[in-house]
């Protein structure tokens, strides 16, 4: 048996003693690829780290498994950071892994879109916290490194496009360790500085270049900033998370700086043009009108006014002559309209006092009968005399009217009012007609007569005998009768 000779144990047993105890061991940094790896329900992660010529296998608890911001598979690149370990069992040297990153730039993309999320679910980027740029800035602070292309490219386009803004350089730091708290101090300290516009810029870079406009602490600044925001960070294809919060994106520092001011040039030329176009449409207008007064002088009763007042002067005069003929025409109208009243009542007046004395001749239920029929034809006439007397008014009335508008009146009106008048006296004897038709008197005059015996009126042949003397009664007379013969009709 050698004397030197080992087991198996034992040496395996020294060589994880070696390795506990180099130092070089108990802090591994290694880069290589992802093979055969697993998740494992217990969430723990078991894989091997290997390159083209070499593999080591590895294992990561579920306590550093949780840490790693990406989802590992087979063939990612990664680098981890653990301790070497030997497992006694098996005599294998593995790695305990505490760190996993994506080889290169890996981990700073998987943190750009971890944050990204969290900010876009929070309403960060939503339009409603969009402020309005103003159109026309007076001040505009520029938060840009010194020394910069941005800031040279900025400084240049404000005072080509608007140079009558005011511009605040508040130079930053836009990379390294200090950038963060340097562009949240001048984003602060432009809020106090009372400008309209911030124009926060950087040029082009990697993603850890630009990395400063990914931290919570600018985004949260450029968040919360009561003054409107433009970006202009990086190149065109380059974006940052302080892009999305703020009130506008450019793709470069040079189109921030014109996005937020207008360009004076183009104003001056559309106020010219305005002012151009205003000019020639008031000389139009001018020469418009200058025509219009020569044309209206030249045609019209301008040109003599002399003349013009004369011919007014005669055809006024032929007006007032004209109002007094129908103020006349209308004077007579109105006098035989009461004239015709007159008339017309005093043969009403008369009719009713012959009616009268006639009624009073007759007895007991005829003339009853009469003195009913007189008191209705009475208050008929009354009826009539309100109408009469309405219908004068409302000519009174027409003829006051008319006389105030006789200048406006031609031969129309007169025939219309004789038409008026004709038609009410045509109405008038209607009237006349109906009332002389039932009066009894005339039907007296149609041949009718009464007929009594003994002041008795006869109604019937049966109460007359042969001899009997009659009296009738016409219209005009009485005659004196006397029964000579009897005949019945049908024989009765």
């Amino acid at each position: 048996m050698i004397k030197d000779a080992q087991t198996v144990s034992e040496f395996v047993r020294d060589l994880k003693h070696v390795i506990q105890n180099h130092p070089s061991f108990n802090n591994v940094t290694l880069i290589g690829e992802l093979s055969n790896f697993k998740a494992h329900h217990s969430g723990h992660f078991y894989f091997s780290l290997k390159d083209d010529k070499s593999r080591i296998n590895c294992v990561m608890f579920r306590s550093k498994a949780q840490s790693v911001l990406f989802k590992p598979k087979d063939g990612d690149k990664v680098i981890i950071s653990g301790a070497c370990e030997v497992f006694e069992a098996n005599g294998s040297v593995q790695i305990y892994a505490s760190r996993m990153n994506l080889d290169g730039l890996g981990d700073l993309y998987i943190r750009y879109d971890a944050l990204k999320k969290e900010l876009a679910q929070k309403g960060y980027f939503d339009a409603a916290h969009k402020k309005p740029i103003p159109k026309f800035p007076e001040r505009i602070a520029v938060i840009v490194g010194e020394n910069s292309a941005a800031y040279a490219d900025i400084s240049r386009t404000l005072k080509e496009r608007w140079p009558l803004a005011e511009q605040i350089d508040l130079l930053a730091y836009v990379q390294g360790e200090f950038a963060v708290k340097s562009i949240v101090t001048q984003i602060e300290k432009a809020q106090n500085l009372g400008v309209d516009t911030i124009l926060l810029g950087r040029g082009g870079g990697s993603i850890e270049d630009l990395w400063a406009f990914n931290e919570l602490e600018v985004i949260e600044a450029v968040y919360n900033c009561t003054i409107p925001i433009v970006t202009g960070i990086g190149h065109e294809s380059d974006e940052t998370i302080s892009d999305y919060v703020s009130d506008y994106r450019a793709a470069t520092p040079t189109a921030a700086a014109v996005y937020a001011t207008p360009n004076a040039k183009e104003l001056e030329q559309v106020f010219r043009d305005y002012k151009n176009r205003y000019y020639i449409a008031v000389r139009n207008k001018y020469l418009k009108q200058s025509q219009n007064l020569k044309h209206i002088i030249g045609s019209s009763k301008l040109a003599d006014p002399v003349k013009f007042v004369e011919l007014k002067q005669y055809q006024l005069d032929m007006l007032q002559g004209r109002i007094t003929h129908q103020i006349r025409i209308f004077d007579s109208l109105k006098r035989e309209l009461n004239e015709t009243q007159l008339n017309l009542t005093n043969l009403m007046n008369t009719k009713i006092m012959r009616r009268e004395q006639m009624l009073v001749s007759h007895e007991r239920d005829f003339g009853f009968y009469l003195n009913q029929q007189l008191t209705h034809q009475k208050n008929k006439y009354q009826i009539l005399d309100t109408r009469l007397s309405r219908i004068t008014a409302q000519l009174d009335q027409k003829i006051v009217l008319n006389q105030k508008q006789i200048s406006q009146l031609d031969a129309h009106n007169i025939t219309q009012m004789r038409r008026v008048l004709n038609l009410k006296q045509s109405r008038f004897t209607d009237i006349l007609k109906v009332m002389s038709s039932r009066n009894p008197l005339a039907i007296m005059a149609r041949g009718y007569a009464l007929t009594k015996s003994n002041d008795t009126l006869i109604t019937s042949a049966h109460q007359v005998s042969i001899d009997d003397e009659l009296t009738l009664e016409f219209e005009d007379g009485i005659l004196t009768s006397r029964v000579i013969r009897k005949d019945y009709k049908n024989g009765k």
